[in-house]
């Protein structure tokens, strides 16, 4: 019986078979990580190596969530009543575009 973390993770999600190659040296280097017992099969190590990918690529593709993710710890942090997560967001736009037409401004004033 699968645990409950196992089913959390998406174990259970409905999975797409996918041709893929590899060079032989990562064949090789993925047979090790499962013989060593850190995985129990190939697919195993490299849906972990997906997910980590994703992971890591995530917060540079999509800006958005990772200024959510940053004013969600700040408001979690904070002793101040919270705002709503998009409410701040918003702010933080409005406010970094005035710096940034302020900015632009100054820079034709000088020239």
């Amino acid at each position: 019986m699968p645990c409950l973390v196992e089913f959390l993770f998406g174990v259970f999600m409905k999975s797409v078979t996918l041709p893929l190659r590899l060079p032989e040296k990562l064949i090789e280097e993925i047979d090790c990580l499962v013989k060593a017992g850190l995985y129990q099969s190939r697919s195993e190590a490299i849906r972990d190596a997906v997910r980590h990918l994703i992971e890591s690529k995530s917060l540079l593709i999509e800006p958005y969530r990772y200024y959510r993710f940053r004013v969600e710890e700040a408001i979690m942090s904070s002793e101040v009543s919270p705002l709503h997560p998009d409410k701040v967001i918003e702010e933080l736009r409005k406010i970094r575009k005035e710096l940034w037409l302020r900015g632009k401004e100054d820079c034709s004033l000088s020239l």
